[in-house]
């Protein structure tokens, strides 16, 4: 998946906020030219300038909410495609490895096992390179009936 297929939907969310601040601006615009020419009240025009202020304060709490799930979501994809290269990477040599070096492969990479209920919780730590094996970065892998490491 390309970045800017996952960026679409945050682009149309932007837009379409963008649009949205635009009219709250067009709106402080027309409720400050109504009180400039006396059309409206100083309390009135307070009130109203009130409401667009809260408004635009919504519209940009909005806006941090899209950055920050941009965020998680690039994250998430750079994680999966490490993940994804170092699972190649082992399975290129997996089966050439004897059965104790797979013993160590499976130290190396999981931390604890833990069954509960029939289900095994898989505490995982994936090198972040693989010229570095010393850095642990923890993942969870959860799933029921997993098969025995040990065959």
């Amino acid at each position: 998946m390309s970045e800017n297929a996952g960026a679409q939907p945050f682009t149309e969310e932007r837009k379409k906020l963008g649009i949205a601040l635009k009219r709250v601006a067009a709106q402080e615009d027309r409720v400050t030219e109504a009180y400039v020419s006396e059309a409206m009240g100083l309390d009135r025009y307070k009130e109203e300038m009130d409401k667009l202020k809260s408004h635009r304060q919504e519209l940009d709490r909005s806006q941090r909410e899209i950055d920050q799930r941009q965020r998680q979501k690039q994250d998430t994809q750079k994680a999966l495609a490490h993940l994804e290269r170092f699972c190649h990477q082992v399975s290129k040599g997996l089966t050439s490895l004897t059965f104790d070096e797979r013993q160590q492969l499976l130290r190396l990479v999981i931390e604890r096992i833990t069954v509960e209920n029939g289900v095994a919780r898989i505490d995982t730590v994936i090198p972040p390179d693989q010229d570095n094996l010393r850095n642990r970065h923890p993942e969870l892998v959860e799933g029921p009936g997993l098969p025995s490491l040990t065959s």
